[in-house]
């Protein structure tokens, strides 16, 4: 099965949350129950402010990075009876916007998020 966009949520921070449908059949009646969230980060608008705080240029950072940086999660049950998929998807987000979303739409996120990957490469 393809992802499958279920929602879209606009974060107070002005950036988007995708969640996708990835889940597959296994065996028979088993599912591989998947969530996928996906967030586009467009690194100017993400590092404008504060920029003087910043020991890298935007230009260096954006010659590694690219124009935008992609947040991405996925959160998995296996082998899921066919009955119950709906309710592990259901779970699945919940726990994953109960735990996450307010992190998410904090103002400094994007700004942290794109360091971070910047650091990492």
């Amino acid at each position: 099965m393809k992802e499958k966009l279920i929602k879209t949520i606009d974060l107070e921070n002005g950036l988007q949350l995708n969640l996708y449908d990835g889940s597959r059949k296994l065996v028979g009646d088993r599912w591989l129950v998947s969530l996928i969230v996906r967030m586009d980060i467009p690194v100017t608008e993400a590092l404008k402010k504060d920029s003087r705080q910043l020991t890298e240029s935007i230009g260096e950072i954006k010659d590694v990075l690219g124009d935008s940086v992609l947040f991405e999660k996925k959160r998995e049950k296996i082998f899921i009876d066919k009955t119950k998929k709906e309710t592990a998807f259901k779970e699945l987000c919940d726990m994953f916007l109960n735990s996450s979303l307010n992190y998410l739409s904090k103002e400094i996120f994007p700004k942290q998020y794109i360091l971070k990957t910047y650091k990492e490469e």
